[in-house]
């Protein structure tokens, strides 16, 4: 098996910044985005429980679940990952599972991260919840680089989406 380039967002970056650094021999390249190694601010957990109780389980259709949940691309995208069942549009995932999995797996992982060798792109929106403090320590890893897209949010790729793909696509290309 070959190595890959492993982008992640979000939880996702979690996930991908511990595949890079446990399993080195699995990933080329690495992109987080909106991810970092500090883990979230005491109320991170809190805050999402919180958000995903406020929707109006079930959604009537998908209109009405991309409105409520920012509109715009985010909110379609969001939609998008609904499923239809009886009474209306539901989430892919069940509330308790996703709290109870962001909790378990996103902590301080600063030694981990200063393990990874291999090339990694730190990709911050300028609207987003990477912090600038944590940014900054992580722009002094020695394979990082970094770019801040200000026009986007959290949801870089699906706020930016002509930027996002240029800066991966160009980090991506780049020869090792």
């Amino acid at each position: 098996m070959g190595r890959a380039g492993v982008v992640g967002q979000s939880l996702g970056g979690h996930t991908a910044l511990l595949t890079a650094a446990r399993h080195p021999e699995l990933v080329s390249r690495l992109v987080l985005a909106e991810a970092g190694p500090q883990g979230p601010d005491d109320d991170t957990v809190g805050m999402i429980d919180r958000w995903l109780g406020d929707w109006p389980i079930p959604f009537p259709d998908r209109d009405a679940a991309a409105a409520c949940l920012g509109g715009g691309r985010v909110g379609a995208a969001w939609a998008g990952g609904l499923r239809h069942r009886p009474g209306g549009w539901y989430p892919a995932f069940d509330r308790d599972v996703m709290v109870a999995t962001v909790a378990a797996a996103v902590g301080a992982r600063w030694d981990d991260f200063a393990r990874i060798r291999c090339p990694i792109l730190v990709v911050r929106a300028g609207d987003g919840v990477l912090r600038t403090d944590e940014y900054a320590r992580m722009r002094r890893h020695p394979t990082v680089t970094a770019v801040e897209i200000p026009e986007a949010g959290h949801d870089v790729h699906l706020d930016s989406p002509q930027r996002w793909r240029t800066v991966v696509r160009d980090f991506l290309s780049l020869s090792t």
